[in-house]
């Protein structure tokens, strides 16, 4: 049997994946034919595609998109002025960071560049392949052959979750990155400097001073006022669009009662205080990879969609042109004796096995460390 082109060929194959016994038969009787190979491949990489666009991913939500041209190492440029050539106004005044300088009269203008920022950051190859016997196929195993693409597509998606939040946690270690949280100059997992307006007015710092604190209401609100106070540049405190919290399911879900609270009502004496719930609007995600990379009780605050102040803080990175995972078969299959090439699905020349591969480019990083306060939850 011979299809008419490749939508014909989708058609049958939609329907052999759905049970029809007569589309598995056609397809059955194609074995032979030197049409099924490419029109398999292809057919299957536009599911693929479909299932891994369609995936719910995690790092969306908390991490931009960088695309890479090549393997080697990038840094990303920000617009600076500089600081040599920059005035100070009459008045001792200097501008902010993120602004245009003054220019006094008849004076030049000062020199802006681009700099290179933040940590570099790079891309890699990830994959895996599958073997199964030409006896599985011929036996119609539909399963198999059609969850791969399904389950190919999950992985992939999943490994650039993974990729970002390896950037704020060790996974040997099931702890906060020393390089990223022990550093001074960068943010860190300690909440013991919040004042207790800023939280729900349970003890010092709002969760009892400690470092790497359990979620709960006071931790998180502490983590949010750490976040917003953290001075950038010398000049302006960080602004964020929002805040991402991120834990696992379990986790998740107490969180997202924290922000359906309406108001916080506290007794000072006789008088009643109502304040306004700081955790309202704040979305909660959760993902069982930061119990892998973090353990069971670790939680992350991000800013949203990764950036802050306009820069990039945490970066999901790619390649140009080679965005989405690819599927291919290997066809080591020989040739028949009366020429011609075999189909792949025919079964290899040394084992009668088919393999198909994937291929993933993708990787993460943490270029700037505005906004972002992770804890183990260990209260240690």
């Amino acid at each position: 049997m011979r299809f008419k082109n490749q939508e014909d060929f989708n058609t049958q194959l939609a329907e052999a994946l759905a049970g029809d016994r007569l589309a598995q038969a056609r397809l059955k009787e194609a074995i032979t034919s030197d049409q099924l190979a490419p029109m398999f491949v292809k057919a299957a990489n536009v599911r693929f595609q479909e299932y891994f666009d369609s995936y719910n991913t995690l790092w969306g939500n908390i991490a931009t998109k960088e695309l890479l041209t090549d393997f080697r190492p990038a840094s990303l440029l920000s617009l600076k002025p500089d600081s040599t050539t920059v005035p100070i106004d009459n008045g001792g005044y200097k501008h902010p960071a993120g602004t245009l300088p003054h220019v006094p009269e008849l004076t030049p203008y000062p020199t802006m560049s681009y700099q290179a920022e933040g940590a570099f950051i790079t891309t890699s190859k990830h994959g895996a392949r599958i073997q199964f016997s030409f006896e599985s196929f011929i036996n119609d195993e539909w399963n198999v052959i059609a969850r791969f693409p399904k389950d190919a597509a999950t992985l992939a998606a999943r490994t650039e979750d993974l990729l970002v939040l390896l950037q704020i946690f060790d996974p040997v270690t099931k702890s906060l990155r020393a390089d990223v949280f022990n550093d001074a100059n960068k943010t860190k997992a300690d909440f013991t400097t919040v004042p207790d307006e800023f939280t729900g007015g349970t003890g010092a710092g709002g969760v009892g001073g400690v470092k790497n604190a359990a979620l709960s209401f006071d931790a998180i609100v502490a983590a949010r006022y750490q976040a917003l106070a953290t001075i950038r540049d010398g000049h302006s405190t960080y602004v964020p669009e929002g805040f991402v919290l991120v834990t696992n399911p379990a986790l998740a879900e107490v969180a997202k009662n924290y922000t359906l609270i309406n108001e916080i009502r506290t007794q000072v004496g006789k008088r009643t205080e109502i304040k306004a719930n700081p955790l309202k609007g704040l979305e909660v995600l959760s993902s069982d990879l930061i119990s892998v990379v973090g353990g069971e009780k670790a939680w992350v605050l991000l800013p949203k969609g990764g950036r802050a102040n306009g820069k990039t803080v945490l970066a999901k990175t790619g390649m140009m042109g080679r965005e989405a995972p690819e599927l291919r078969i290997h066809n080591k299959t020989g040739q028949m004796l009366g020429g011609g090439d075999v189909n792949p699905y025919e079964g290899s020349f040394d084992n009668d096995d088919i393999e198909i591969r994937i291929r993933q480019i993708a990787g993460a990083g943490l270029v700037r460390y505005d906004g972002v306060i992770g804890s183990t939850g260990l209260n240690s």
